[in-house]
């Protein structure tokens, strides 16, 4: 009888223990599962790193004449401030002339020149450039460059060199035209070659 009870005995305490364990299995995984939510409901839900980094747009490529067009128009702007320094006293004989143009339009300008001289005139004020576009010849034995641009001459007057008295112009001339000028890269830098004013207004 004894051992009977004993027995009995023995088999509650299993059960009791193996409910209590199933007890704190039970709290256990309730307690991990509501970690992960509450962690979860924190941090929201996760993103893709793809759908939140913008995606750069490629970079447009360099030029590869940018270096060389920086040249020519460097070499253009100091072509126009010798043509005025010329043309505001006249000078065909200008040294500077023979520095930065050859061929045709060395020798239109100082034809030019010579004309405002003989009848005693200068030229006032300075031209202004815009809008200049840079391209390149092919195929040619030395570099070349075709230069165009928006030439604005209201503010470049002939007057007379005595008293400086404005000369009267035709009304229908035009104050802002297309030029084009082409140069060739010599030893000694950028040449013009050619100074034609196209008859285009812009």
């Amino acid at each position: 009888m004894a051992i009977a009870r004993q027995h009995h005995i023995g088999n509650r305490r299993l059960l009791a223990a193996a409910a209590a364990a199933a007890t704190v299995a039970a709290l256990t995984a309730g307690c991990t599962s509501g970690s992960k939510n509450d962690k979860n409901a924190a941090t929201g839900p996760s993103v893709s790193p793809s759908s939140t980094t913008a995606t750069a747009s490629p970079s447009a490529p360099a030029d590869p004449e940018a270096a060389d067009k920086a040249e020519v128009q460097a070499a253009y702007t100091h072509y126009w401030d010798v043509l005025t320094a010329a043309y505001a006293k006249s000078d065909p004989d200008d040294p500077n002339l023979t520095k930065v143009s050859t061929g045709n339009a060395l020798v239109q300008t100082q034809q030019d020149l010579a004309n405002l001289r003989m009848r005693g005139h200068v030229f006032s004020g300075q031209p202004q450039r815009s809008n200049s576009g840079i391209t390149f010849k092919a195929d040619t034995k030395l570099k070349t460059a075709v230069i165009t641009d928006c030439l604005d001459v209201s503010h470049w007057k002939p007057v007379e060199k005595d008293g400086g008295k404005e000369l009267p112009l035709p009304s229908t001339r035009l104050v802002r035209y297309v030029n084009t000028v082409t140069a060739e890269k010599w030893p000694n830098g950028w040449m013009v070659l050619e100074d034609k004013q196209e008859g285009k207004a812009c």
